[in-house]
C-alpha cells in the first residue's frame, strides 16, 4: 500500500497523484494550489472515513464502503468541491485551455460574480469567525456533500437514499467536519492564493511514485499503459556542439515513436525551429534562452498564422510544452517555470489578436490604401504603436503611444470594425496619416499582444 504525508502523519493513498492528474482533466503544468489542496483533501477524507467512520461498529451499515469505493467517493467530493468554488466550471475550463484556447477564452473572460464571491468567502474563512464558518458549512453541505453522497450511492452501488435518511445525515455531518477541520489545518497556505501554480508540488508527489517519468506528465497521455521514454543515446555526440537541426530531429523522432500525433508535432516544432534559426539565429540548443519562447509565441507565431483559417494555437502550445519538458529531461535545460509564466500571458491573447488581425484583413482595401500611401503631400509615419486608451467606441478613436519614440498621439481614428476587438496594451504595426487636425490609421500590418513589447522593432 502506498502512503503519503498529510497533516496527521503517514496515511494511505486512496487516490495517487498520477490517478488524480489523469482524472482531473488537466495537465501537470496547469495544476494550481486549489488543485493541490483538493488532492490532499481527497486523501485526508478517505483516511478519516476508513479509520474513524467505517469502524467495526458500522460493519453492517448499508452505507459501508470498500477501500476502492472510499477512494471514488472522496474523488467525487473533491470534484464537487472544485465545481462549488468555480461556479459553472469557468476557471477550470480557462485553466485547461492550453489545448483549447480559442473555444474557451470567452469563458475565461466572463468569470462569474458568484464564483468570485465564493473564493473571497473561502479566503476569509480563516478569520471570519463563527458566523462566516456556519454560512460556509451550510453551502458546503447543500452544494457538495449531500448531492455527491446521494448520487454516488445510487450510481455506483445502486442504493437509493432519501435526503432525510438518518445514516446519510450522520455520514454527511462527519464529512463536513473533516473538510472544515482540514481547511483550518492545511488550507491557509494554499487557499489564500488558489490560482498560483503547484507544478513543483505535484512533481514532488509524482517522483515518489515508482512509475514517474516527467516527460509523460507534460504530454497528452495518449501513450499506451506502461510505455515510457528512455534517455537519449548520445552515440558519442557532444550535445554542446550539436546542431539545432539535430536536436529538433531527435525530438521529432521520439515523438514519432511515442505519439499518435507525430505529424502534428513535427509541423509545430518545425515552426519553432524556423524561428530559432531564421529570426534568433540560434545554432545549438544551449543558445536558446527563456525569452525565445515568449518571442516565438507573441511575435513569430502571429506573423506565421495571419490569414490562416483556424490556426491550431492550442496544439502548438501543447507541442512547445512537450518540447520544454523533453529538454529538461534530456539536456538538463529547465524552462518549465518560465514557459508557464509566458503561456499565461499569451494563451488567450494570441488567438484574440490573430482573430482581430484577420477581421481587419478581411475588410482591407489595397486600392484605398494606395491612394494615400507615399503621397508626399500627406504627413505619414509608420512604426509600432501601443494602444494607451480606448477613447470613443462610437467614433472608433483611441490614444496611441509610439513604442520607440515614446510620444503619445491622441484621438487617432480607426475606420474598421476591428476597433471593437482591440484592447489597451495591444501593439499595432501600422502606418498613420494626418487628416485635418488629427491622425488616422491608414494601414495595419500586424496586431500583437502586450506581452510582445520587448521584441517589437
Amino acid at each position: 500500500m502506498e502512503s503519503m504525508n498529510l497533516a496527521d502523519g503517514t496515511q494511505k493513498t486512496f487516490i495517487s497523484a498520477r490517478e488524480f492528474l489523469e482524472s482531473w482533466d488537466k495537465e501537470i503544468y496547469e495544476m494550481t494550489n486549489l488543485d493541490l489542496f483538493i488532492y490532499l483533501m481527497v486523501n485526508h477524507v478517505g483516511n478519516q472515513l476508513e479509520k474513524r467512520y467505517f469502524a467495526s461498529s458500522r460493519q453492517n451499515s448499508p452505507l459501508q464502503l470498500t477501500f476502492n469505493d472510499i477512494g471514488t467517493l472522496c474523488f467525487n467530493l473533491g470534484d464537487s468541491f472544485e465545481y462549488f468554488l468555480e461556479e459553472e466550471g469557468y476557471v477550470k475550463r480557462a485553466s485547461h485551455d492550453l489545448w483549447e484556447a480559442e473555444t474557451r477564452s470567452q469563458a475565461y473572460q466572463n468569470e462569474s460574480d458568484g464564483m468570485t464571491q465564493r473564493k473571497k468567502r473561502l479566503k476569509t474563512f480563516f478569520s471570519g469567525g463563527l458566523v462566516r464558518e456556519q454560512s460556509f458549512r451550510v453551502e458546503l453541505m447543500e452544494n457538495v456533500i449531500l448531492d455527491t453522497l446521494i448520487q454516488f450511492y445510487y450510481e455506483e452501488l445502486g442504493i437509493e437514499i432519501e435526503e432525510d435518511d438518518l445514516e446519510l445525515i450522520r455520514l454527511a455531518d462527519f464529512i463536513e467536519d473533516v473538510i472544515i477541520n482540514f481547511i483550518r489545518q492545511e488550507g491557509k497556505a494554499l487557499l489564500q492564493r488558489p490560482a498560483d501554480p503547484a507544478i513543483d508540488s505535484f512533481e514532488g508527489l509524482l517522483e515518489s511514485e515508482d512509475d514517474y517519468d516527467p516527460q509523460r506528465e507534460w504530454e497528452e497521455g495518449d501513450e499506451e499503459e506502461g510505455v515510457y521514454h528512455e534517455d537519449i543515446e548520445w552515440g558519442g555526440i557532444d550535445a554542446e556542439y550539436e546542431d539545432i537541426f539535430e536536436t529538433i530531429q531527435r525530438f521529432i523522432d521520439e515523438a514519432e515513436c511515442d505519439s499518435r500525433d507525430a505529424g502534428c508535432v513535427s509541423r509545430d516544432i518545425e515552426l519553432f525551429r524556423e524561428f530559432l534559426t531564421e529570426s534568433a539565429e540560434i545554432t545549438t540548443i544551449y543558445e536558446v534562452c527563456e525569452e525565445h519562447f515568449l518571442e516565438f509565441m507573441s511575435i513569430w507565431l502571429i506573423q506565421k498564422t495571419a490569414q490562416v483559417p483556424d490556426p491550431p494555437f492550442s496544439r502548438i502550445f501543447q507541442t512547445l510544452a512537450r518540447f520544454v519538458t523533453w529538454l529538461a529531461h534530456n539536456y538538463n535545460l529547465d524552462y518549465k517555470h518560465s514557459f508557464l509564466k509566458y503561456y499565461e500571458q499569451v494563451k488567450t491573447e494570441v488567438p484574440r489578436v490573430v482573430r482581430a488581425l484577420n477581421t481587419y484583413l478581411d475588410e482591407y482595401s489595397l486600392f484605398d490604401v494606395m491612394i494615400y500611401r507615399d503621397d508626399p503631400d500627406i504627413p505619414q509615419m509608420a512604426g509600432f504603436y501601443e494602444v494607451k486608451r480606448m477613447r470613443n467606441r462610437l467614433a472608433r478613436t483611441f490614444d496611441l503611444v509610439n513604442v520607440h519614440l515614446f510620444d503619445q498621439i491622441d484621438n487617432v481614428k480607426l475606420n474598421s470594425s476591428v476597433y471593437s476587438r482591440l484592447k489597451t496594451g495591444d501593439i499595432l504595426a501600422a502606418t498613420l496619416i494626418q487628416q485635418g487636425n488629427r491622425w488616422e490609421v491608414l494601414e495595419i500590418q500586424f496586431i500583437y499582444p502586450k506581452a510582445s513589447r520587448p521584441f517589437v522593432d
